[in-house]
């Protein structure tokens, strides 16, 4: 299938497949999974941002995780399915296992109890799921806030990431994460993979390799936003990064890509891109500049200004201009931030074996 795409010329624009334009061949029966630990101040919103989607849900279901506070009560309140685990699950997987094996509905959507959708977002996703091999689809993520130093330089990376490096993946099915804050699964092929894993910190990351490694596809619908809320502290972030980092190498330790290629090719890739490209740009730059420290300024320049330019044509398209100016220079400084810890957690689960086993929310 990924040589067939080669072929296609849509691919080559980054154009979305024949499949993906072709009318709904059925009406899609869909039920919402949402996994919660004490979040009675986040949950109610979700419960009516949900109940605003402009496809019909069949049943809405709030796992309450042994929660201490008002998170199950105000899920009744508001007139949704709430299934209370016998015992707090531990993880989020978990948390979404506990019900995966009750749901007949064709398409399962998983989404955070702090994240919230566009109206039209799971409507969005449901064109991927003509193609037979669609496992699961995601969306485009924006910060809920976009205020502090932090939350601003999630934002550019999310705008960026996902309009350059997901867009990319998408063109051959590969998208490396159907993000865990709101993805839409093929009820049957979910079951068939026995739902998530508990054995990362990123369940979402390690189903979706499982799903590529078995030749199914996943795809990110561009115009199908969610909106979480996102670390606005220097300390809740790197928590956050240091569990994103630890988790892709905790995936890259257990997968094994002899079935997938494209997929091994793909991650390997973006792992030797991570480690070796700061320091071959600033030694490349040192020798055009003779000094270190010119280079190290230069080749921050130049990242920000490659960084910048798609984000503000995604600015234009989504009315975002003005947050994408003022939060850009924010990426600057999580730039260096997100350096760091990728190799501190690299240095930790690879080379130390200190394994990171504590889930920690990112706000």
């Amino acid at each position: 299938m990924r040589k067939s795409r080669l072929l296609d010329w849509r691919w080559w624009f980054g154009l979305k497949p024949k499949f993906a334009l072709q009318p709904l061949p059925k009406k899609y029966s869909i039920t919402i999974v949402v996994p919660a630990y004490n979040e009675e101040d986040s949950i109610g919103a979700t419960i009516d941002n949900l109940k605003q989607q402009t496809v019909n849900i069949e049943e809405i279901i709030v796992v309450d995780d042994c929660s201490s506070d008002r998170t199950g009560e105000i899920s009744r309140e508001k007139g949704v399915t709430v299934v209370r685990t016998h015992q707090n699950q531990g993880t989020k997987a978990m948390a979404q296992n506990y019900v995966i094996p009750r749901i007949d509905s064709d398409l399962i959507v998983t989404i955070d109890a702090d994240t919230i959708l566009a109206p039209d977002a799971i409507e969005k996703t449901l064109p991927w799921f003509n193609n037979p091999k669609t496992a699961s689809v995601c969306g485009f993520v924006i910060p809920q806030k976009i205020e502090t130093l932090w939350e601003r330089g999630r934002f550019i990376e999310y705008v960026f990431g996902i309009s350059i490096h997901k867009r990319a993946q998408n063109n051959i099915g590969l998208v490396m994460v159907s993000s865990g804050c709101f993805s839409v699964f093929r009820t049957t092929l979910l079951k068939k993979m026995g739902g998530f894993d508990a054995r990362t910190m990123a369940e979402d990351m390690d189903l979706t390799w499982n799903f590529l490694l078995e030749g199914y596809d996943i795809f990110c619908e561009q115009s199908a936003y969610c909106y979480p809320f996102d670390p606005p502290t220097l300390k809740i972030f790197v928590n956050q990064i240091d569990r994103w980092y630890r988790s892709f190498f905790q995936n890259v330790a257990i997968h094994n890509f002899r079935k997938n290629k494209w997929l091994g090719a793909l991650i390997y890739g973006y792992l030797l891109e991570a480690i070796l490209s700061p320091f071959v740009a600033i030694a490349v730059l040192t020798f055009f500049t003779g000094r270190i420290w010119m280079a190290i300024l230069l080749g921050s320049v130049v990242d920000v200004v490659i960084v910048a330019i798609p984000c503000i044509l995604k600015g234009v398209a989504t009315g975002t201009v003005g947050k994408v100016l003022t939060s850009v220079p924010a990426y600057m400084v999580i730039r260096f931030v997100n350096i760091y810890v990728f190799w501190r957690s690299l240095w930790k689960e690879w080379i130390i074996g200190d394994k990171l086993t504590d889930w920690k929310k990112g706000h």
